[in-house]
Order: structure tokens, then sequence, then C-alpha cells
């Protein structure tokens, strides 16, 4: 299935195809060798067209879908109706995570972009390590707020999200309109690597960040033509960066000086034999 079958807008389509694209190269490692997933949960999966390209590859693999359809959001519906008629492996469930009570539990839960939206991305966490089987991971890409930088909209944190929108308001405001995403920035939380850091030390939870993150985003400035014009501010910086070696230099540093993180957490009964 093609986005130019479900979306008018070209624009829309490439920006999807591109967001579904990088997704994959993220996750495809975890669906190699013998640990391929028998169920796979995605929180956040929007239009679901990166479940439906998994499905494709693996007819014998039980995808679900957690997607709230909000107001503004309607074509969403249209497409999640459209891929869940045409898949038999895929369930979409039209709620929050945070709502979401299930007996099922998956070998494999992801999100991509999402838990930077989430109300409350702690009980989220706390949701998703419930719903793991014993040898489950959680897989979590989103932005690390404790770099001051805002990728959404391109603009530079300037103390707090309150002050930033003071500052940047008219174009905040312009660029909503322009993505037909009213409310996109009020829904940010602004999550952090420490903060994480912090919630999982008092669970008892051990998230294994992915250093090497960043230097693949770099790579992505270079070859995602849509992503590079999305970060149209940064992308040559981060060319030039990239050609000076800036990518090896991130994968030695802390994950909190990442502008975005890529974290794991493991089935707790798996950390408790570490």
């Amino acid at each position: 299935m093609e986005h130019a079958e479900i979306f008018e807008d070209r624009q829309q389509a490439a920006r999807l195809r591109a967001e579904a694209e990088f997704g994959w190269r993220e996750i495809q490692p975890y669906f190699a060798g013998q640990q391929k997933p028998n169920t796979v949960l995605e929180v956040g999966c929007g239009t679901g067209y990166l479940l439906s390209q998994m499905a494709q590859k693996f007819n014998d693999i039980s995808f679900t879908g957690v997607e709230p359809i909000g107001s503004g959001f309607t074509q969403f519906e249209s497409t999640l109706n459209t891929i869940e008629k045409e898949f038999a492996n895929i369930t979409f469930v039209r709620k929050r995570i945070e709502d979401i009570k299930s007996e099922k539990r998956y070998d494999l839960i992801y999100s991509i972009n999402v838990f930077e939206h989430l109300d409350d991305w702690r009980e989220a966490i706390d949701i998703c390590m419930s719903l793991l089987n014993s040898n489950g991971l959680l897989v979590i890409l989103c932005p690390n707020y404790w770099i001051p930088y805002e990728s959404h909209f391109s603009l530079p944190v300037i103390g707090n999200k309150s002050l930033t929108y003071k500052v940047f308001s008219k174009r905040i405001t312009e660029m909503e309109e322009r993505l037909r995403a009213q409310g996109l920035w009020k829904s940010l939380n602004f999550v952090t690597v420490p903060q994480i850091q912090r919630y999982c030390k008092v669970k008892g939870y051990t998230p294994e960040f992915d250093t090497a993150i960043m230097a693949r985003m770099l790579d992505r400035l270079d070859d995602d033509p849509e992503f590079k014009k999305r970060q149209s501010s940064l992308a040559r910086l981060a060319s030039i960066a990239n050609q000076l070696g800036a990518g090896f230099v991130l994968r030695l540093l802390p994950p909190r000086w990442g502008a975005y993180m890529k974290v794991t957490f493991r089935a707790q009964n798996q950390q408790n034999l570490v």
C-alpha cells in the first residue's frame, strides 16, 4: 500500500514515508535472526503506515497499533480503517496508551516520536513494561529536551517551554496552521534523558541508551531529503560537523548530550538476571 493511495497531499505522503523508513531502519534489527518477535505493539502508530509495511514483510507476526484519534485527525481514522481491512495480522486500538488494559503480552513494544507528546510518559513506560512478555523489549525513540532545541518547530528552547512560546508564538502558530496540526506545541512535554534515568532508578528499570543514535541522525540529515528540508536550519551545520567526525565524538558522550534518544528496556525478569 502506497501513501499516494491514501493521501492526496503529496508533501504529507513524502513526510510520512520518510518517517516510516527511518522507523523501520531503527526497528529492523529486532526482526533479525531467531529472536524475531511473534507479537508487536506500536505505541502511537499515527496513520499505521509503518505497521502496514511490516505486516507485508512478516505475515506470520501479529501487529497491534495504539493510536487515539482526536479532533483534526479524522484522516488518520480513515487510513487506519483501510489498513485494518487489508491486513488480517494488524489490529488497531483507538485509545491512549495510558488507558490500555489488556491481558495480551508482546515480544516487542516500540514507539517512535510519540513519548514527547504523551500526557504522562512515566505511566506510559509502566504500562508498556507490564505488557511485555518475559523476554520482551520496549524501545523508545524521541527527542531529548535536555538539549535546548525543539525539532518539530526547528526552534531553540529559551529557558523553558512557556518562555519559548512567548518568544516564538507567531512562528509556532503559523507552522501549526500550515501543517494542519493545531495543538502540536501544547502537546509537547519536553521529556529529557535525565528525567527518564531518575524515574527508572526509582522504579528499578535498567534503560539501555543507544549512544550511536545521534551519529545516525547526522547521517539522516545527509541522506534523507525530506528530513533535511524540515531541519534546514541545522542541516548545513550538521553536514559539516559530520564530515569533521562529529558522529564519532557523539558516540563517546553520555546520552544526555544527544538531542535525540533511543532507549531500550528489557522485561523486568530479564533485568534481574543481568
